[in-house]
């Protein structure tokens, strides 16, 4: 119905009587088109950011707490990604909402922050499978250098324990990719996808001059 409408909006372009009116309701619908999906990147962003505040501060406080602050240095780490994350969500958040702006040019505007949108989702996927091996192996190697201290034998002179912890590195590593591919199209890339299917739809009701 409202490809219909959006066609016979196009039809009346060539009026110059209706010109402006007929602007004014392209606006409404291709805004009333594109902020469901908008709107739906936005509330799953607002979820992520929950959910890292949670979590990071619980896995901060037990860091700090274990063994008196002996692996403080895990919690720094935990804390420098949480801020860059709280960074990335301000910045992506704020590109959303100016994909909802309904004074702005419709078309051209879209298609240049989709674009900045797509790079902001491609940093997220490749910095989500780089930051987890090497948060890993970060913390692995901050525990198994100051547990010596601790207990007076070094854990590196277990071999097997040791070769288990770089296997269960490389699966990690592995499996994020995996993870962080079905986890972006899942919260973002479907959205992006229909972002994209409504720029099509406009090019196409494009009149002919």
């Amino acid at each position: 119905m409202e490809l219909d409408n959006l066609k016979d909006l196009w039809r009346d372009l060539g009026q110059n009587d209706v010109h402006q009116k007929s602007d004014e309701q392209i606006v409404l619908i291709l805004q009333k088109r594109s902020r469901s999906p908008v709107s739906k990147m936005k509330r799953n962003l607002l979820m992520e950011l929950f959910a890292v505040i949670i979590l990071y501060s619980l896995a901060i406080w037990y860091f700090l707490a274990t063994s008196l602050g002996h692996y403080w240095e895990i919690a720094l780490l935990l804390l420098l990604v949480g801020v860059l994350f709280i960074f990335y969500y301000y910045r992506k958040n704020r590109l959303l909402a100016e994909m909802q702006c309904v004074t702005c040019e419709v078309r051209s505007n879209l298609q240049k922050q989709l674009s900045t949108l797509e790079k902001y989702i491609r940093f997220y996927f490749v910095s989500g499978i780089v930051l987890t091996p090497v948060a890993y192996f970060a913390s692995g190697f901050i525990v198994l250098f100051k547990y010596p201290a601790q207990n007076g034998s070094s854990v590196f002179a277990a071999s097997g324990a040791y070769m288990v912890f770089v296997t269960i590195g490389l699966l990690l590593t592995v499996g994020s990719y995996f993870l962080n591919k079905w986890y972006i199209k899942k919260l973002y890339g479907q959205h992006i996808n229909k972002l994209k299917e409504l720029l099509q739809q406009m090019e196409e009701k494009e009149p002919i001059l």
